[in-house]
């Protein structure tokens, strides 16, 4: 009697024992069921989540995301594709520029997308922005491949110059792209400075060297130094352009004798000067030219008149060498006769080089 009491006691602590063998059965399998659902889950998950990181779009989304963040720089630097001469800042705010107020997109580039080399196009609105290659970066946990980035590429869109420059200075010159110091491994080639190119019977050349700098993502701050002064550096249509450097001293020197060949050039003009004594100043290329030029304007033909020079300038003074310098010169020449009046603006670039001690015109420019 007292272990059917202690059973009955058992039984209501323990409410599994009174359950059938089958409902028992139930249970367990229930359980174990859902233990096999939950881990199958985890499971499944981890797969999709895996396969969505293995498709090349993924990386692409990714490079979208941090476009519109601000911070696509950041992420770039970590790929690898950040240049020398470039900072997280300056890729960051490019793209923030470019895409500003502008709808970001993708799509496969035609001709060159494949499973095992995706490209795509990165779009700003309709317009092509850049060419993005993937790479492969590593297979996951279920031997999907997982993409970065290979290369951006901005030739896509021809109109766009600005990711890669050209620079011609001055031979020996010291370059610098935002900052940064321009190695000579850039230099790939010379060139003589065209403004010079009929001295070379007088006097060495001068020469210019080119650099070319590619893989940018915006166009750099060109700084172009000789001797540790900065040089004038513009951008035309070929690119960066910096100029020799000019010389106070030498130009202080030379200021009078400048303005005598050219105050002789513009008497010679008007018929008040003497060829012989311009072309004293001269050799080569500019003696040979000014032979061929006119005397006289047909204005003044049969005319008295006086005349006055006035508004002279010299500007541009450029010293190649110790022996060669150019300069531009400016006047305004005023005629005047008993019924009217005329103003003959001049305008040349003069070349002079050194013989003997002496400067001579060896070339020079109507502009």
């Amino acid at each position: 009697m007292s272990d059917m009491n202690n059973n009955v006691k058992d039984n209501k602590k323990n409410p599994f024992k009174r359950l059938s063998s089958f409902k028992k059965f139930l249970i367990i399998y229930a359980s174990a069921l859902i233990v096999i659902i939950a881990a199958a889950l985890v499971i499944l998950h981890g797969f999709l989540k895996d396969y969505e990181s293995g498709r090349p779009a993924n990386t692409m989304d990714t490079l979208v995301a941090h476009i519109e963040k601000g911070n696509v720089g950041e992420w770039i630097k970590k790929s690898g594709l950040l240049g020398e001469f470039e900072t997280e800042s300056i890729v960051s705010d490019y793209f923030r520029d470019t895409f500003e107020g502008k709808q970001i997109s993708y799509k496969k580039k035609a001709g060159e997308y494949s499973e095992s080399t995706p490209v795509y196009v990165l779009y700003a609105d309709d317009d092509k922005i850049a060419s993005v290659s993937l790479d492969e970066s590593r297979k996951n946990a279920h031997k999907f491949t997982e993409w970065k980035l290979s290369s951006i590429n901005f030739n896509v869109n021809a109109q766009d110059k600005s990711h890669a420059v050209k620079v011609t200075v001055p031979k020996g010159s010291d370059v610098e792209l935002n900052g940064v110091k321009v190695s000579s491994d850039y230099i790939t080639g010379e060139s003589s400075v065209d403004l010079c190119k009929h001295v070379s019977d007088y006097v060495d050349t001068p020469v210019n060297d080119i650099y070319e700098i590619t893989g940018l993502f915006t166009a750099p701050d060109v700084k172009v130094y000789s001797s540790g002064k900065e040089l004038s550096t513009e951008l035309d249509k070929e690119g960066y352009v910096a100029y020799y450097p000019g010389d106070d001293s030498l130009l202080e020197e030379e200021k009078q004798h400048i303005l005598l060949v050219a105050e002789n050039y513009g008497k010679y003009m008007i018929n008040r000067g003497s060829l012989t004594t311009l072309s004293g100043y001269m050799i080569g290329t500019a003696k040979e030219y000014m032979s061929d030029i006119p005397a006289i304007d047909v204005y003044l033909i049969g005319r008295t008149f006086t005349y006055n020079i006035t508004d002279e300038n010299i500007s541009n003074f450029r010293k190649y060498s110790d022996d060669c310098y150019s300069c531009n010169v400016d006047y305004k020449l005023n005629v005047n006769w008993s019924s009217g009046s005329t103003t003959y603006d001049i305008a040349l670039t003069y070349i002079f080089v050194k013989q003997d001690g002496k400067w001579m015109l060896a070339d020079f420019k109507i502009r």
